[in-house]
């Protein structure tokens, strides 16, 4: 039997009853036919394609979505399938945070955010990931902290985020803070999650199953596409 795994720079959930597709190298999110969903199910359930696949098959080997492999595919991937979803998510920078001086905390902070939104901008978003991961294998024995340091780096990070001249977005706040907090052997990952009915996305950073500086509720409501570098694996 021939086993499929996605390529690096695909990701995918489920919300409700449709199968949502992330290419990070396009920037681009699908929302999937019933077909190329039941593919795409497959090929994460490790199950046998027939005949009757092939020609989706072909389209997602043509495009390099997916990659033959002799072992089953073993990454977790997230379905909210009687989900609500949730609503009126208007992501802002806190301005009553704590104060923070303007250190070099601050400044390597700035530094960070600059070379995000660099990286989005002209690279693109599929790079700003690899980023994340090739910081992520420069260090080992990564670990949790406390709540208290974990609320700390948020505000070096909104600090950081006031001084920038252009407004931050969720993306490149969460981006940057997973960034910092690798480089302190930080377990955090960057989380985006989707839904339909409409269509939304947000990004955040969750530590320990927990969310940062946002409300838990996105992660219970949103199906997660992406979650890095510390992906999950199939039980």
């Amino acid at each position: 039997m021939i086993y499929y795994s996605f390529s690096p720079h695909i990701y995918i959930t489920q919300f409700r009853d449709q199968v949502i597709l992330l290419d990070t190298k396009k920037d681009k999110y699908t929302i999937c036919s019933s077909g190329l969903a039941n593919i795409l199910l497959k090929v994460v359930h490790n199950q046998e394609l027939g005949e009757s696949d092939q020609n989706y098959l072909n389209v997602l080997l043509g495009e390099k979505a997916v990659r033959p492999q002799k072992i089953p595919y073993s990454f977790y991937t997230d379905c909210k399938t009687e989900s609500i979803g949730v609503s009126n998510i208007d992501w802002r920078l806190p301005l009553n945070e704590e104060r923070v001086p303007l250190d070099f905390s601050v400044i390597h902070a700035l530094w960070q955010l600059i070379k995000v939104n660099f990286y989005i901008k002209f690279l693109g978003f599929h790079y700003a990931i690899l980023l994340i991961k090739k910081t992520s294998k420069k260090k080992k024995d990564y670990f949790i902290p406390s709540e208290a340091d974990l609320m700390y780096l948020a505000n070096i990070v909104n600090k950081a985020c006031l001084i920038y001249p252009s407004r931050t977005k969720c993306l490149e706040w969460a981006i940057t803070y997973v960034l910092l907090a690798l480089q302190q052997r930080w377990k955090c990952n960057l989380e985006i999650g989707v839904q339909n009915y409409p269509f939304m996305a947000h990004a955040w950073v969750e530590c320990d199953g927990k969310v940062i500086m946002d409300s838990q509720e996105i992660r219970e409501g949103l199906a997660i596409i992406l979650n890095e570098p510390f992906r999950k694996k199939n039980i």
